[in-house]
């Protein structure tokens, strides 16, 4: 619901791979809540960007979470009706690239300067023009334009494709495709971007774990439909 909470991570408890944790709802204010991201901070320069759900983007100065409160602050303003919530929010210098990827297979490029900082009061300024249905399902700080992004599906199919392939635009704009969405691949659960020495990660609904290198998964263009990365059973998909 777009509030900043404060952690030292000395509080968290160290823990075994295969043990449950602590509840969050213990160690933070939570109500009604789930938390978008987690990030580790030593010092508070730069910016936090954030992306919504329906594709508003905010650039906001770390600055203004150098003092830490028990219940949070609000960082940004989404509407009351809970229409809109955060989807990930990342830490920016100014001078990177963002690219917001949808779940019907839509990406755009620009840079994190069209954005201007605003105040913590704001609800923020369009990042993509989606249609209807369609909502972001992830924000990528670009590093490097040589790196590639590899998006993946609720089905387990994934691709891999060169950042310099999606055109830069304005923001704003209605992107360009990412992945050709069909009923056989399943709505894009998210992308990350990625070097080709990477591991990933994937997991799924009912708990499985894959771990796979990148060598398997091969780059192609933008408007395919990747390969299969993940055999699912039955009722299962990507997370």
């Amino acid at each position: 619901r777009g509030r900043v909470l404060w952690l030292k991570a000395y509080d968290i408890p160290e823990a075994e791979r295969y043990s449950k944790g602590k509840a969050m709802i213990n160690m933070l204010s939570l109500k009604e809540e789930n938390i978008t991201n987690v990030i580790s901070i030593n010092k508070f320069d730069g910016f936090l960007f954030m992306a919504t759900k329906k594709g508003i983007v905010k650039k906001i100065s770390l600055s203004n979470f150098s003092k830490p409160r028990a219940s949070g602050v609000r960082a940004i303003n989404l509407p009351a009706d809970n229409s809109d919530n955060l989807i990930d929010v990342q830490i920016v210098e100014g001078k990177e690239e963002i690219i917001m990827a949808t779940k019907k297979g839509q990406a755009i490029r620009f840079n994190a300067s069209d954005v201007r900082d605003m105040g913590r009061a704001s609800y923020g300024v369009t990042g993509i023009k989606l249609e209807k249905d369609d909502c972001v399902v992830s924000l990528e700080v670009v590093k490097n334009e040589k790196d590639s992004v590899m998006t993946i599906t609720e089905k387990g199919y994934g691709k891999r494709t060169r950042i310099e392939d999606y055109r830069k635009t304005a923001r704003a704009g209605k992107g360009v495709i990412n992945l050709k969405v069909t009923e056989k691949t399943g709505d894009i659960v998210t992308t990350v971007s990625v070097v080709d020495k990477d591991n990933i990660i994937i997991t799924t609904a009912k708990g499985i774990v894959i771990r796979t290198s990148l060598k398997n998964i091969r780059v192609m263009g933008r408007a395919t439909q990747g390969v299969r990365v993940v055999r699912l059973q039955q009722g299962d998909k990507v997370t």
